[in-house]
């Protein structure tokens, strides 16, 4: 007898977080069609941002696919 994959018969469903994200658009041309990441910096240090509370934010760098001008993408990590 094979063994079946996934959750159990009758088991509850795991509630899980949901999270707001915003769409990094190009700063010179407005799309939202970007290049994979360059590089990835983290800067450690806490604050507030939006009225949240962050751990750290990470700069990542890419390109537009559109118009191919250099941006970089800010990101919060929230406590």
């Amino acid at each position: 007898m094979k063994k079946q994959k996934g959750r159990p018969v009758g088991s509850k469903h795991k509630d899980r977080p949901v999270t707001d994200e915003q769409i990094a658009q190009c700063p010179h041309c407005g799309s939202s069609n970007r290049g994979q990441f360059a590089s990835v910096s983290r800067i450690n240090g806490s604050g507030t941002f939006r009225g949240k509370q962050y751990s750290s934010v990470e700069l990542r760098r890419c390109s537009c696919n559109d118009c191919g001008g250099a941006m970089i993408v800010r990101r919060h990590i929230w406590i």
